[in-house]
């Protein structure tokens, strides 16, 4: 019979605050309107390969104003794995979809900013030849990355806003 693991002695995967504000096709705020992020695909760790899912819900404020922690995506070996962000009205109509998202890092980000930048990331993860540009506002917080995000290729930018 296996030991039985302490949640103290697990490494808990790294999670990044993802915000943004839901707005309607008049760029009016949506009240009480829904983001779903679901995780998919499959990542290799140490001790194999695992498929990886998870979804993730937020409710938006009275300013259409939505956050989330999300897991960051390339915790094992070899990064297999995207997310996709659902928005919806109060009337649960679809207002936005956004897929194959990949965060790169547990830093802050708003959804306007990883649409630019993930199609890119999501390619350096895969190729670990591949460079990822990475904006920081300090070197300390590209270092306080777990060293399983950082790569020796990475292209810091400091004192990004």
């Amino acid at each position: 019979m296996a030991p039985i693991s302490h949640p103290d002695e697990m490494t808990l995967p790294n999670k990044a605050t993802v915000s943004g504000v839901l707005v309607d096709a008049t760029l009016s705020p949506i009240a009480q309107g829904k983001i779903i992020a679901t995780l998919s695909g499959s990542d290799v760790f140490d001790d194999g390969m695992r498929i990886v899912t998870q979804k993730v819900e937020a409710t938006t404020n009275a300013r259409g104003e939505w956050s989330m922690q999300l897991i960051v995506n390339g915790d094992g070996h070899n990064a297999a794995t995207s997310w996709t962000l659902e928005g919806y009205n109060e009337f649960v109509a679809k207002v936005f979809e956004v897929k194959s998202l990949f965060i790169a890092s547990a830093l802050p980000v708003n959804l306007g900013d990883l649409e630019k930048t993930s199609a890119q990331n999501l390619k350096a993860a895969r190729d670990g030849g591949s460079c990822r540009l990475l904006a920081v506002t300090d070197y300390a917080d590209y270092a306080a990355l777990a060293e399983n995000q950082r790569r020796d290729s990475d292209i810091i930018l400091v004192g990004a806003a």
